[in-house]
């Protein structure tokens, strides 16, 4: 009996070596690198009041997507934001601040063909900013906001969440690969952490990094974090006095993690009363998959201009009510 287990101990042992070596000669979405690398050190800086942002005050060139790329023309302001203009000084225009990741940064189109210039073009009236940035959560959205995008302050700010936003805010989530500053719960409260860039060695194992993934992708383990995060940006609205808008974006399909996290926003503003749009049914109805680019989960130019139909028409009837917003 003693020779079996010792046998069946070893066999279990040797099959697990055998994975972590086969797991270690392949790059996966979920590995994690201490210290982390950045895939594109050519476009992104490490920045730790929100993260990381794009070389300041910069005019790049970049190549998207992998297959059938475009020649793309990246300008930085000095705030490191895809934007050939600056945040300050603001002007008598009512001011429309747009968070999200790389969907609002506009991977893969030119920056006159994101939906945040087609809808300042479409409303003379409206200054619409561009805080988007590839691999953003929401924790960084918010600190973004907070760091650069209350001055001036804003009538309305739009918080973009595309559904892998959610797991972003997971303890090692690295972005384009740094070092980020990291939300987490302690009796409540959204408390700042330092990234972990010296964990034990079992957590660099790559079987345990696939099981965190899993744990924090495919399971609400994320949500309380991510509400913490939320009731943030609607305790600064009602601070500052804008009104505090909550955008999803879907993917070109639909896995049972998106419908999950689609539900839980969904719920989460109905319970806080916050306004909210699910973008999910109308771009369905209005192209679905023509409107990204072939082989990637980002809009083509298209698809921004769908949404910049889509957010016009929800901003316009949100800005109409700011002062009820502001009374409550």
């Amino acid at each position: 009996m003693r020779s079996k287990i010792l046998l069946l101990v070893v066999s279990l042992v040797a099959s697990l070596a055998l994975a972590e070596v086969g797991l270690r000669s392949q790059i996966r979405l979920w590995t994690i690198n201490y210290p982390p690398i950045c895939w594109r050190p050519d476009l992104y800086q490490r920045f730790d009041p929100y993260g990381y942002r794009l070389w300041p005050s910069k005019r790049m060139k970049h190549l998207y997507p992998v297959d059938h790329p475009r020649n793309l023309t990246i300008n930085s302001n000095s705030d490191g934001f895809r934007s050939r203009r600056e945040l300050r000084p603001g002007d008598a225009r009512r001011r429309i601040v747009v968070l999200g990741d790389s969907m609002v940064f506009g991977m893969g189109v030119q920056e006159t063909e994101r939906f945040t210039e087609l809808l300042e073009a479409r409303e003379p009236g409206w200054r619409v900013e561009n805080l988007g940035m590839t691999g953003f959560g929401p924790d960084l959205m918010v600190r973004a906001l907070e760091t650069v995008g209350l001055d001036p302050k804003p009538d309305l700010v739009v918080l973009g969440m595309f559904s892998h936003d959610v797991y972003r805010v997971a303890p090692e989530a690295q972005g384009v690969g740094f070092p980020i500053p990291r939300f987490e719960l302690q009796d409540g409260r959204l408390v700042t952490v330092p990234y972990p860039e010296d964990p034990p060695l079992w957590r660099r194992l790559r079987l345990v990094q696939g099981l965190r993934y899993v744990y924090w992708r495919y399971t609400s383990a994320t949500f309380p974090l991510t509400a913490a995060i939320l009731e943030r940006f609607v305790a600064r609205a009602e601070r500052d006095g804008f009104v505090p808008a909550i955008v999803f974006f879907p993917g070109v399909t639909q896995g049972f993690d998106d419908r999950r996290r689609r539900a839980f926003l969904s719920e989460w503003a109905e319970a806080r009363g916050a306004p909210y749009l699910d973008l999910t049914d109308p771009l369905a109805g209005a192209g679905g998959p023509r409107l990204y680019i072939q082989g990637d989960g980002h809009w083509n130019p298209d698809g921004h201009r769908v949404v910049a139909d889509l957010v016009h028409q929800f901003i316009s009837g949100l800005l109409g009510r700011r002062a009820e917003w502001r009374a409550s």
